[in-house]
């Protein structure tokens, strides 16, 4: 990398630093499974996570809905935000969707 771009690229990353670090809200997203799935935030196609068993993440910013899709045609899932309500699905290739 030249020194050029590392330069650029640390400007990027201090002039972000604030939005990363100000005052966001943070949230647990909670998976369990026993098989692969799909998930959509906020019902943007541009926040997916495709994973397979158990997991968590935590999100900086404001969400709303999780839906998470089974994608065997065995097994469940079920998502939670925040500590709240389980919702799940045991039905082959299920969907299920939860919101605050």
């Amino acid at each position: 990398m030249t020194a050029k771009r590392l330069l650029k690229l640390c400007a990027v990353m201090l002039l972000a630093l604030p939005l990363l670090s100000g005052c966001a809200k943070r949230h647990r997203i909670e998976f369990q499974s026993n098989t692969c799935w799909i998930a959509t935030i906020d019902r943007q196609g541009s926040t997916v996570i495709n994973e397979c068993g158990s997991m968590s993440f935590r999100v900086a910013g404001e969400i709303q809905c999780v839906s998470v899709t089974n994608l065997a045609d065995t097994g469940f899932v079920r998502v939670r935000i925040d500590e709240g309500r389980w919702v799940e699905s045991a039905l082959p290739r299920g969907t299920v969707e939860v919101c605050r």
